[in-house]
């Protein structure tokens, strides 16, 4: 007998039973076999959800058709896969491989049999032993089974500090961290395995200081699969803010001096139509008040009592906007103060009101949070943020056409996150939650920009680099943009 077999059942891991010498002898038969079990000459490699079969063959060939074929963890019994009699035996079997294994018997006549194990976990990984009864001898073979994550996503950020994220991996990954001029740059990074799954969990992070800079590139990779995952950051992270101040001196080079008294007639015309968000009342949770002219809204101490409403949310002390998105480009700002803890952001116009709800962009949120002092992304996983300066009021830059939304500290005009690649299969609305009792309101506020006027250079395109919120109904269709237009306040 291999004595890696022989060891597990005389010193099994922690939480099985120990199973003495003399029992094992008394269970099974002990005499020497004339043939020779042989398994895999390396590691059997499988990945986390895939399958892997564990191959093992008699030397000198001959048929094991007769033989009980068994495979097996830390004892014989229960076992893994039992094929006897020339049938499956799944009354000693292990519960937690019970539905996921199959014999293969195709070559079985020539002495060669495997146990394919289905929808592989981290658990699997480890030594198993494969038994050849043939009457009262035996032989077995240990072999090794290698599971390995698939290569998951990567979520990456860029203020001040480069964050790299993901999770899903198996075992241990490597993270990797270089400059635009491929040096390798110094990294933190916490790894964490999940007592449920086994996966491991990446958060991954370098400070900056070099600022000249063009990019960072934060790499993870499986040391058991040739993949590895990639995400690469631009320095500086490009911003609605940026984007505005860019834009200002090509405008003015396109239509030349632009005269004191038509900028204040822009002015005059913008702060006219400026407008902002409004809160809708049909989707407020009873402990949240909305101010009257619903541009506020402040959590209660006790809920009220208020009409039913499908719409309404339940527990959860959360609202929508009125307002609803699918196409275009909109921005608007929310100050939510020194409040310790809040959600803002967009969701899906269906998502579920009743009960906890989802946070997370699978299930139609995307959206920052503040909780117990840490700032998050509710991506997949989540993101630990690191605004520069505390989120007093934020700004929230939609692009539906792009399918990307960023959220932005309107106090120093940087960047904080940005989520890409949204489905925009349905409308989106402005989402709001308040999670701790604070009198203080939370405010969507009036954004007035600097916008250019709807002039184009002679022979040249217009040029509308970005707009404040502006929705469906405010602007006929395949208007060009005027200022900010704001929100219809019906």
């Amino acid at each position: 007998m291999p004595w890696s077999c022989l060891c597990a059942h005389l010193f099994p891991p922690p939480g099985l039973p120990p199973l003495g010498l003399n029992l094992h002898l008394d269970l099974f038969p002990q005499g020497k076999a004339d043939f020779e079990v042989l398994g895999p000459d390396g590691p059997v490699l499988a990945t986390v959800g895939g399958v892997a079969e564990l191959w093992c063959r008699l030397s000198p060939n001959m048929s094991a058709k007769d033989m009980e074929l068994r495979w097996y963890r830390h004892q014989p019994s229960p076992a893994v896969h039992l094929h006897t009699q020339g049938k499956d035996d799944p009354w000693d079997q292990l519960a937690n491989y019970s539905g996921r294994t199959a014999f293969v018997s195709d070559r079985v006549a020539t002495g060669e049999a495997a146990v394919r194990i289905h929808n592989v976990t981290t658990f699997d990984n480890g030594t198993y032993c494969c038994r050849f009864t043939d009457g009262n001898v035996y032989s077995e073979a240990a072999l090794q089974l290698q599971v390995a994550g698939e290569v998951p996503a990567l979520g990456h950020l860029v203020n001040p500090e480069a964050e790299c994220t993901s999770e899903g991996w198996y075992p241990e990954p490597r993270v990797e961290w270089t400059g635009s001029r491929g040096q390798a740059m110094a990294s933190v990074t916490n790894l964490s395995a999940s007592a449920t799954t086994g996966l491991w969990a990446v958060a991954s992070s370098v400070t900056i200081e070099d600022q000249t800079l063009e990019s960072v590139s934060c790499s993870i990779s499986n040391p058991l699969l040739p993949e590895r995952k990639v995400a690469e950051s631009h320095l500086p992270s490009e911003s609605p803010f940026t984007a505005r101040e860019a834009s200002v001196p090509l405008i003015f080079a396109a239509v030349g001096l632009v005269t004191s008294a038509v900028v204040c007639l822009c002015w005059r015309r913008w702060e006219k139509n400026r407008k902002h968000p409004s809160l809708d009342p049909d989707t407020a949770s009873a402990k949240l008040s909305l101010s009257e002219d619903r541009k506020s809204v402040t959590r209660l101490f006790f809920a009220q009592d208020l009409p039913p409403s499908p719409g309404r949310f339940d527990p959860d002390p959360c609202v929508l906007a009125q307002e609803r998105f699918s196409t275009g480009r909109y921005y608007w700002e929310v100050e939510v103060g020194d409040r310790s803890a809040w959600t803002l952001g967009v969701c899906l116009e269906d998502i579920g009101r009743k009960g906890r709800i989802p946070k997370s962009p699978q299930q139609g949120l995307w959206a920052l949070e503040l909780h117990k002092k840490r700032f998050l992304a509710l991506s997949y996983p989540r993101t630990r943020l690191r605004p520069s300066k505390p989120l007093r009021r934020v700004g929230i830059f939609l692009d539906c056409d792009a399918r990307e939304i960023s959220f932005h500290n309107v106090t120093d005009r940087s960047q904080v996150y940005r989520f890409s690649g949204l489905p925009f299969l349905e409308p989106l609305k402005p989402f709001l939650c308040l999670w701790t009792h604070d009198p203080r309101p939370v405010t969507f506020c009036p954004v007035v920009q600097e916008m250019q006027e709807e002039t184009s250079p002679p022979g040249g395109p217009k040029s509308h680099p970005w707009r404040p919120l502006a929705f469906p109904g405010t602007l006929p269709l395949g208007r060009e943009w005027q200022g900010p237009q704001g929100i219809d306040d019906n």
